[in-house]
C-alpha cells in the first residue's frame, strides 16, 4: 500500500502552512504565483502540517527556472521588458479588473447518476470569480431522477435531461442547448478552479486563432492506492506550460499530432461555438455509453486541429478530479482506455483516409512505445507499475476490433444526419507562402506580427539591443500571430539571457535567485525539524560475545545528550559466552535478550519484537555513538512520510593494514551531504537494480516501529545477515520494501558513529567474502519473493564489469586495493546463490523469528526469551 498524499495548493505571495493532519505522510503542492500554476513539489508532513518554509525552500532549489521563465514572460506580454529581472513590479501586482469584450461562456457538466459528485461539482462552481452566462447540468440517461432533485436546489443551474445513452450525446444536447460563444465542458466527478472560466475567456480573447483550450487536470485526491497508481501512470496533467498545437488546414496531419495526448483530457476542454461549424460536433458513436467505451475528447481535438486552428493547453485553466478509488475500478478505467484508443484509430482512418499512412505510424508507436515498453517495464521492475494493469489497457486494444463500426452503425444509421461531419477540407496552400523570416526586438514592447497573414510558418530572429540570441520557429497558417504568445515562445527559449539587459546573464540569475529566495523562505520562516522530546526510543544493540566492543558502544550509549525516555536492550545472539554476566551489572539500565537463533537478522528481530517506542534505533557492538547521535537520528522522523534514517559512519581506527584495505574497499562512509531516498528514487531505475546499499547499514540505523507491524512492511528477513550462509544484505533488503511501500529513507550525515573495522586480514578476508556473497542473495531474494528482475542486470553485467574494471585500474597502478582481496570477491559472488540456498534451508529448520518479516512464504514463529 502506497502512502496516502494530500494534494494543496500553495499560493506563493501569502505563503502559509497547511494543516493535513497526521494521517498523509505527504503532500502534492501545486506552486501558484498569483494563481498561475510554476510547478509540483512533493513536500513532507511535519507534524500534520505541511510548512510554508518547507515548500519555499524546495519551490527555490527545484522551480527556480520556471519561475525565471514566468517572469520573462510576464515582463515581455506587459511591454515592460526593461524590468527583467526585478521581481517587485510583478510579484504581486494588484488584481486585474475583468476585461471588457470577454466572450461568453456557457458550462456544460455531463453526469449520470453520481449524485454525491455532482454536488461537489456545483459547489465548487458556485464559487467561480468570472460567473459564466449558464451552467446547464446534461444528465444523460438516468435511472433516478437524484440529479435533478440535486440541481433544484442551484437556481443559477440549468438541468437538461438527455434520454439517449452516451457522453458524445449529452455533450452534443448540451452545445443544442447552450447559448455561449464558448462552451466549456467538464465533468461531474471534478472540481474546478474559482479562476477556471476567466483564465479559459482570456484565453480565447487572446488569441483569435485559438479553436480549443484544454487545461491542468490536477488530482483532488490521493488517498488509496489506485488513485496514487494513476498519477504515476500518466493521470489526466500535462505539465506546467502552456503549449501550443496547430496544422495546416486541409493537409494530411503528422502522426505526433494525431493522438492529440499533449491536449489532457475532456473534463476540462473548452471551444469556440463558431467553429463547431467546421469541425462538427461529437462523434455520438464514441465514448462512454457506447460500445466504444470513450475516446470522443481526443476526437474533437482532432477535427480542431485537422480545421487548421490552434489547439492550446493552459495551466493557468485548472480543475481537480476526483480518480477511482479502487484497483477494479482503475482497471475497468484503464481497459476502457485502450479500448477507447482503437476505436479512435478507427474511426480517425474510416473519415480521414489521407491520414491513414500517419495513424499506421501512430498503431505502431502505441504499441512499441506505449504498450510493450510500459509492459516490459512493469514486469523487469517490481514498485513501478502493476503489471495486471498494463495488461487492461492491452486487452481493452485488443478487444476493440471492429467496435467503432459496430457503434456506428448501431447509434447513427443515417450517415447524413450525422452531427459530427466534418467541413473543413479546405486547402489553402497555393494561397499563402511556405516560411517568411522577420525579427523582433525584446528591449522593446512586443507587436503582434500581422507579416504571418502571408506565410504558413514564421521564422523569427530575436534580438535583445540589437544582439541576435536566436531564432524560433511559429506557425501562423496566414494569420496574424499575438504578441502574447510570441512572448510565450521566446520566454520559453531564451529567458535566461533576457534576465539581463545588461550582458551579464550570470550575475543577473544570481541576483534573481537571491530576490527569489527572500521571497519564497522569509529569513526565519519556519524554522528546524525537531522530533517531541516525549516520543519514546528504544536501542537494540545486537552482540555475539565480544565483551570488550561491548562495553565501548554500551559508555557511548549511556553518554547520550537527550531528554526523551530511552530504553537499551541488548540482544546476546550467542547465549552462554559470559557477554552478559560480565556486563549486567555494569550497566543495570540495560535489558537484556537471549535469542539462540545464530544470526543477526535473528537478533534484530527479537529486540525489535520486544523494544518499547515509536521509534527504534540500532547500533553493532562494534560501533560507538557520538553524545548527539541519537538526536541527530531522530530529526527526519519530524516528517510523517519517514519510515527509516540512516547514519554517517567513519572509520573508529585506522591502524592495522586490513583497517585501511576495508577503506581502500569502500568502508560504510556514503558522504557528507544529506540525501533522500523515496518511492521517485526507487522507480527511477528502469532497468538497473535499485541501489539501496547507497542508503547505509544497520549499524546506525533508526525506523518507525509502526511499519514493522502494518501490511507490506515488516522485520528483517532472517535468511539474510551476519550469521548465517547468505552474509549481510538484510538492510538493504529492508530498504527496498520501505521504497517499494512508498515510504522514505533519509541519510542523515550529522547522526555519527564510529565502527571498529576487522584488525586481522583473516577477519578481512571472511568479511568481504561475506559481503559478497550477501550482495548476490540480496538480489535473488528481490527477483525470487519479489519478481523484480533488475537485480539479474546487476547480477549478470555489472558485477563483472565493475570486478574486470577494478582488476585493470589495479594492473594499470590507479588503485593499491590488494588483487587477492578483488578475488575473494569473486569467489563470494560466485559461493552466493548456494549460500542463499543454504540459509533458506536452515531458517526453515530454525523457524521465523517473528511473523511479519516478509509478507510472503511461511508464517512459522519462533521463541525469545528476555
Amino acid at each position: 500500500m502506497l502512502f496516502p498524499i494530500k494534494p494543496l495548493d500553495h499560493e506563493v505571495t501569502v505563503p502559509h502552512d497547511h494543516e493535513v493532519g497526521r494521517s498523509h505522510r505527504s503532500a502534492r503542492v501545486l506552486v501558484r504565483w498569483t494563481g498561475v500554476p510554476i510547478g509540483k513539489l512533493e513536500v513532507p508532513v511535519v507534524d500534520g502540517r505541511v510548512r510554508a518554509a518547507d515548500v519555499g525552500s524546495l519551490a527555490l532549489r527545484q522551480l527556480s527556472d520556471a519561475f525565471g521563465r514566468e517572469l520573462v514572460r510576464r515582463a515581455l506580454a506587459a511591454g515592460r521588458p526593461g524590468e527583467v529581472p526585478g521581481l517587485e513590479r510583478f510579484w504581486n501586482p494588484p488584481e486585474e479588473p475583468v476585461a471588457e469584450g470577454l466572450p461568453t461562456v456557457s458550462v456544460i457538466v455531463c453526469t449520470r447518476d453520481r449524485p454525491d459528485d455532482m454536488a461537489r461539482c456545483l459547489a465548487s462552481l458556485a464559487r467561480l470569480k468570472h460567473p459564466p452566462l449558464e451552467i446547464i447540468v446534461v444528465d444523460n440517461a438516468p435511472a433516478t431522477d437524484a440529479t435533478r432533485q440535486l440541481v433544484a436546489g442551484y437556481p443559477e443551474v440549468r438541468y437538461v435531461r438527455e434520454d439517449t445513452p452516451g457522453l458524445d450525446h449529452a455533450r452534443n444536447r448540451g452545445i443544442r442547448e447552450s447559448r455561449g460563444e464558448v462552451l466549456a465542458y467538464t465533468d461531474d466527478d471534478v472540481e474546478v478552479d474559482p479562476g477556471w472560466t476567466l483564465a479559459l475567456a482570456r484565453t480565447f480573447a487572446g488569441d483569435p486563432s485559438v479553436g480549443l483550450v484544454t487545461g491542468l487536470v490536477e488530482p483532488a485526491e490521493q488517498e488509496t492506492e489506485a488513485q496514487v497508481l494513476f498519477e504515476d501512470y500518466g493521470g489526466f496533467g500535462r505539465g506546467w506550460t502552456r503549449t501550443y498545437l496547430q496544422s495546416p488546414r486541409g493537409v494530411a496531419m503528422s502522426w505526433e499530432l494525431i493522438g492529440a495526448g499533449q491536449l489532457g483530457a475532456g473534463a476540462n476542454m473548452a471551444m469556440r461555438r463558431k467553429r463547431l461549424e467546421d469541425t462538427g460536433w461529437f462523434d455520438p458513436a464514441l465514448d462512454v455509453g457506447t460500445p466504444t467505451l470513450g475516446g470522443g475528447d481526443h476526437e474533437m481535438f482532432f477535427r480542431f486541429l485537422k480545421s487548421g486552428w490552434i489547439c492550446l493547453y493552459e495551466p493557468e485553466a485548472l480543475v481537480r478530479h476526483r480518480h477511482r478509488r479502487s484497483f477494479e475500478e482503475l482497471e475497468r478505467l484503464l481497459f476502457s482506455y485502450g479500448h477507447a484508443t482503437r476505436c479512435y484509430f478507427d474511426r480517425e482512418t474510416l473519415n480521414f483516409p489521407e491520414d491513414e499512412p500517419a495513424i499506421r505510424k501512430l498503431r505502431r508507436w502505441w504499441w512499441r512505445h506505449w504498450a510493450w515498453q510500459r509492459w516490459l517495464r512493469a514486469f523487469w521492475a517490481k514498485g513501478w507499475f502493476p503489471r495486471r494493469l498494463v495488461e487492461a489497457e492491452v486487452r481493452g486494444y485488443l478487444a476493440a476490433r471492429g467496435a467503432y463500426e459496430r457503434a456506428r452503425r448501431q447509434i447513427v444509421a443515417d450517415e447524413f444526419e450525422r452531427p459530427d461531419r466534418f467541413l473543413g477540407r479546405l486547402d489553402g496552400r497555393g494561397e499563402i507562402g511556405s516560411v517568411g523570416v522577420t525579427q523582433v526586438e525584446v528591449s522593446q514592447p512586443l507587436e503582434d506580427l500581422i507579416e504571418g497573414e502571408d506565410w504558413r510558418e514564421l521564422d523569427v530572429a530575436v534580438c535583445l539591443h540589437g544582439r541576435p540570441l536566436g531564432r524560433i520557429r511559429v506557425k501562423s497558417l496566414g494569420r496574424p500571430v499575438p504578441a502574447e504568445r510570441l512572448a510565450d515562445r521566446i520566454a520559453g527559449d531564451f529567458w535566461f539571457n533576457i534576465l539581463d539587459l545588461a550582458g551579464e546573464p550570470a550575475l543577473s540569475w544570481a541576483e534573481f535567485h537571491a530576490d527569489l529566495g527572500r521571497r519564497l523562505v522569509p529569513e526565519g520562516g519556519g524554522g528546524g525539524q525537531r522530533l517531541d522530546d516525549r516520543v519514546p526510543v528504544g536501542i537494540v544493540v545486537p552482540t555475539c560475545g565480544r565483551v570488550s566492543d561491548l562495553r565501548r558502544c554500551l559508555d557511548s550509549i549511556r553518554a547520550l545528550e537527550t531528554t526523551r525516555p530511552v530504553k537499551v536492550l541488548v540482544v546476546d545472539n550467542r547465549p552462554g559466552s559470559g557477554t552478559r554476566e560480565a556486563l549486567e551489572g555494569d550497566f543495570p539500565e540495560v535489558e537484556w535478550v537471549e535469542e539462540p537463533r545464530r544470526g543477526s537478522s535473528y537478533a534484530r528481530n527479537a529486540g525489535l519484537a520486544l523494544a518499547p517506542g515509536e521509534i527504534l534505533v540500532m547500533t553493532d557492538d562494534d560501533m560507538v555513538v557520538a553524545p548527539d547521535w541519537l538526536e541527530k537520528l531522530l530529526v527526519p522522523f519530524a516528517r510523517q512520510d519517514v519510515v527509516a534514517v540512516t547514519g554517517c559512519v567513519l572509520p573508529g581506527r585506522l591502524e592495522t593494514e586490513a583497517e585501511r584495505d576495508f577503506e581502500t574497499y569502500g568502508g560504510f562512509h556514503r558522504g557528507p551531504e544529506r540525501r533522500e531516498f523515496g518511492h521517485a528514487w526507487f522507480r527511477r531505475w528502469r532497468w538497473r537494480a535499485v541501489p539501496t546499499w547507497q542508503l547505509g547499514g544497520t549499524g546506525n540505523l533508526a525506523i518507525r516501529a509502526e511499519f514493522l507491524e502494518r501490511e507490506g512492511g515488516g522485520y528483517f528477513m532472517e535468511c539474510l545477515g551476519a550469521g548465517v550462509p547468505a552474509g549481510v544484505g538484510e538492510d538493504t533488503l529492508f530498504f527496498y520494501r520501505v521504497m517499494m511501500e512508498g515510504g522514505s529513507v533519509i541519510y542523515e550525515p550529522s547522526a555519527v558513529a564510529w565502527h571498529y573495522h576487522r584488525a586481522s586480514k583473516d577477519g578481512l578476508r571472511r568479511q568481504l567474502f561475506s559481503y559478497a556473497r550477501g550482495h548476490v542473495a540480496y538480489h535473488l531474494v528481490t527477483w525470487l519473493k519479489f519478481g523484480d528482475w533488475r537485480g539479474l542486470t546487476r547480477l549478470i553485467y555489472e558485477l563483472p564489469v565493475s570486478f574486470a574494471g577494478r582488476a585493470l585500474d589495479r594492473l594499470r597502478g590507479r588503485s593499491d586495493y590488494p588483487m587477492s582481496l578483488l578475488g575473494l570477491e569473486v569467489l563470494g559472488s560466485l559461493a552466493g546463490p548456494l549460500a542463499l540456498f543454504q540459509s533458506w534451508r536452515r531458517m526453515k529448520r530454525s523457524g521465523v523469528g517473528h511473523r511479519r518479516w516478509n509478507y510472503y512464504g511461511d508464517q512459522k514463529s519462533g521463541e525469545v526469551s528476555a
